[in-house]
């Protein structure tokens, strides 16, 4: 086998220091050696430069400060552009790999070629009393009673994906994903516009053109917060029309046959859910945000009927 190189990718925005530090020195104590980071910051508050300093001294590591604000799928593709390696690997300033973690995922990519996705399989590390701290233990809890370790053909479990509403997001959150470079410059960049579920809608496209491994061992805590990116979009009212959106983009993909029908179907029972869910926002005094809601307004027109008792039904 080959020991291909990783481009781990850091993009940081206002990181809490101690967490920052534990994320780097989790990624020097990794088994796998053959890694370069690069870390892309784009904070308004503190000094992300004068933690990482030390970090500096090791040449594997780079640091860019953003002139400006991307926002969050901004800030990814600034990381993927900046690099080239084979393997891309993202690891948010909150979280924690344990020493395994590229080790494990390279010997995947490295013996199965259709492989594009590797999800590894990791803890949730709740702080504070958090509102949706169940969300996160029941998809644990799920993911051990169900998801099989090994090979899923990208396709086939798309469909099976789809049928849900892609919901949950089964496969995972970025830093606890690793892609191939080729795979993903076959796709194209993370979707800018999509304030939340930006990676859902990003491994629907690699599952229509690659395999995905789940990795079951335990690699790392994913920390859950109220400062935490998701956290933050909820209580702004914001994802509420993502997954819907990505439905609407994988119909459009679609010129006819089954699969389009499936998708039709599944947007269907996504449209009925988003418009309970945006009523019990209401009527709490929640925020909702109505970016990205033009692509839900043309469906509601076209469709009055099932506008009609989706709104009744609510």
């Amino acid at each position: 086998m080959t020991s291909l190189s990783i481009d781990v990718l850091i993009p940081t925005y206002n990181p809490g220091p101690e967490h920052l530090r534990v994320a780097l020195d989790a990624l020097k104590n990794q088994t796998y050696q053959n890694w370069k980071a690069f870390i892309h910051d784009e904070s308004t508050e503190g000094d992300v430069q004068k933690i990482v300093e030390p970090y500096l001294a090791d040449p594997r590591f780079r640091f860019k400060k953003s002139d400006r604000r991307l926002g969050i799928g901004g800030n990814w593709n600034a990381c993927l552009k900046a690099t080239s390696a084979p393997v891309v690997a993202y690891l948010f300033h909150d979280d924690e790999w344990g020493p395994k973690y590229l080790e494990r995922a390279m010997h995947v990519l490295e013996a199965h070629a259709t492989v594009g996705l590797v999800s590894m399989n990791h803890t949730y590390r709740i702080e504070g009393a958090m509102v949706t701290a169940n969300e996160y233990t029941e998809l644990q809890e799920w993911k051990r009673k169900n998801l099989q370790p090994g090979i899923h053909a990208g396709k086939e479990y798309l469909w099976e994906w789809v049928k849900t509403g892609l919901k949950p997001n089964i496969i995972g959150e970025p830093s606890f994903c690793v892609l191939r470079r080729s795979v993903m410059d076959q796709i194209g960049i993370w979707n800018e516009t999509m304030p939340q579920s930006l990676d859902a809608e990003y491994w629907v496209r690699i599952l229509e053109v690659a395999d995905w491994f789940y990795q079951p061992e335990d690699s790392g805590f994913f920390r859950v917060h109220e400062e935490g990116t998701t956290a933050v979009n909820r209580r702004a009212g914001k994802g509420l029309y993502d997954r819907f959106q990505i439905l609407q983009s994988l119909i459009d993909r679609l010129s006819s046959g089954p699969e389009r029908t499936i998708a039709k179907r599944a947007q269907i029972r996504q449209f009925q859910d988003m418009v309970k869910r945006y009523f019990q926002k209401r009527d709490r005094g929640d925020s909702v945000t109505f970016s990205g809601s033009g692509i839900v307004k043309k469906f509601a027109l076209r469709h009055p009927f099932v506008t009609g008792w989706a709104v009744m039904k609510r």
